[in-house]
């Protein structure tokens, strides 16, 4: 069993592709200006997006070894600090801040995402913006077959070789946590090392709630990257906020 977030390289390979949300990041960023705070900032996939737009950039993660990487990446361009998202203290506020698809999940109770929010309160000027980006949880993922392995990733080139990842899934409605083995595929041959994470599904009735205890108010509510509004068909749940 290994902790996905102790191999930064795999994750980058993994996430090589991704770049469905830089888009409205940068948006948010021209139109708010810096200093901007970005929550489990990873290996700086996003904290590129916020330095070339000539902003004042920090960021926080709870991964030494994917920090690591940041810092050799952008560290003379930003700030990377090792912090937890929910008692997280930087001493200064942030006209931006923002925390990228589903790293919120990694709150596992409504206690600590509540913590991570009342943080990021703090962190908010009075006129700053703040940006949540989650999935809408769904039960035709989260009820799969437990015994079964499926496609986690379209395939992707990791140490030159084809890779994808495979993945099963056990969920918990009494927690509402659902807990992932993931399994890299390398050039169709599965390997033996598990990965294993877990991420608490929040519904949108539910982060209505947070936000509001956390002193956070929702300006928009979208349902995806291309700033749709959120209805009953989205799959994604975006929220726009800003102090109350």
């Amino acid at each position: 069993m290994i902790d996905l977030y102790t191999k930064p390289e795999l994750y980058d390979a993994i996430h090589s592709n991704y770049m469905w949300d830089e888009k409205i990041i940068s948006k948010i960023g021209k139109r708010v200006g810096g200093p901007v705070l970005e929550i489990a900032s990873g290996t700086g996939r996003l904290s590129n997006v916020i330095i070339k737009l000539g902003l004042e950039y920090t960021g926080i993660d709870l991964s030494k070894e994917y920090t690591k990487t940041a810092k050799m990446r952008y560290g003379n361009q930003g700030a990377f600090f090792v912090q937890n998202m929910q008692k997280f203290d930087l001493g200064t506020q942030f006209k931006f801040i923002f925390i990228g698809f589903n790293s919120f999940l990694h709150n596992l109770s409504n206690e600590s995402a509540l913590d991570c929010l009342k943080c990021i309160y703090q962190h908010l000027s009075n006129n700053g913006t703040f940006l949540l980006s989650i999935y809408i949880p769904d039960p035709s993922f989260l009820y799969r077959d437990p015994n079964n392995l499926y496609a986690a990733t379209d395939y992707f080139n990791f140490k030159d070789s084809k890779c994808r990842i495979m993945e099963k899934n056990l969920f918990n409605p009494e927690t509402e946590i659902n807990n992932l083995k993931w399994f890299l595929e390398v050039d169709g041959v599965l390997q033996e090392e598990e990965y294993n994470f877990s991420q608490k599904m929040y519904y949108p009735h539910v982060m209505d709630l947070l936000f509001e205890k956390a002193g956070l108010v929702i300006k928009e509510k979208l349902g995806d990257y291309d700033s749709s509004p959120m209805d009953q068909e989205s799959n994604m749940q975006i929220y726009i906020c800003g102090k109350s």
